[in-house]
């Protein structure tokens, strides 16, 4: 199933969340996807959105547990883990 729509989320839905929303548009930038929508909300609004994929910190994924598609970062800033994950995400997903 491909990935048409990534959420980001955070604690409060505003700084990093937003930072992982501009960290992921820059990754598929970089490796040639397209047609993918990213948005970043409050772990409070998850319920409100249905996507293909949440990236989240660790802190925070006990709160997606019933999501089926999860992108969990331990450094939510951090580019590498992001280029690591992420790509395994849509790999994953194209082979369902």
């Amino acid at each position: 199933m491909r990935i048409k729509s990534i959420m980001c989320c955070c604690g409060g839905g505003v700084g990093s969340s937003f930072i992982v929303q501009t960290n992921v548009e820059s990754l598929l930038k970089k490796h040639g996807i397209e047609g993918v929508s990213v948005d970043h909300v409050s772990v409070s609004e998850i319920s409100m959105h249905k996507v293909d994929l949440y990236v989240v910190g660790s802190d925070l994924a006990p709160f997606l547990k019933d999501k089926p598609r999860v992108v969990t970062l331990d450094n939510i800033m951090s580019m590498p883990e992001l280029e690591e994950k992420l790509p395994a995400a849509f790999a994953a997903a194209e082979a369902e």
